[in-house]
């Protein structure tokens, strides 16, 4: 594969990246965030990311895979608890998760 094609590529993917975020600010003025259809898309949106952090959880792939569903969702419902008790504070969650995984997935697993 010549480096021309990779260059290519990389190319084609900008512009169509770039060219979409382009249209989405020149029709954002006439986009109503109380209408059906912001509030239809919203949903989807998020019925989409909660699919894949449900997959992730559930069937994960690579190194992730060989630790226990249950160490995963266990830590996932602790770090979720502590983001609320720490009044959104994501870092301090984001942390506590991570540490709180490496932990039980080095003395139980």
């Amino acid at each position: 594969m010549s480096a021309n094609y990779i260059y290519t590529a990389i190319l084609i993917s900008a512009a169509a990246t770039y060219l979409s975020r382009f249209l989405g600010v020149l029709s954002s003025k006439y986009v109503n965030e109380e209408g059906k259809l912001f509030k239809f898309v919203s949903c989807i949106s998020y019925g989409i990311l909660s699919a894949l952090i449900a997959r992730i959880f559930i069937h994960p792939v690579g190194v992730l895979e060989q630790s226990s569903t249950f160490i995963r969702i266990f830590v996932a419902g602790l770090t979720i608890v502590v983001l609320f008790l720490s009044k959104k504070n994501v870092l301090l969650s984001s942390f506590f998760g991570i540490i709180l995984f490496g932990i039980l997935n080095f003395y139980i697993h």
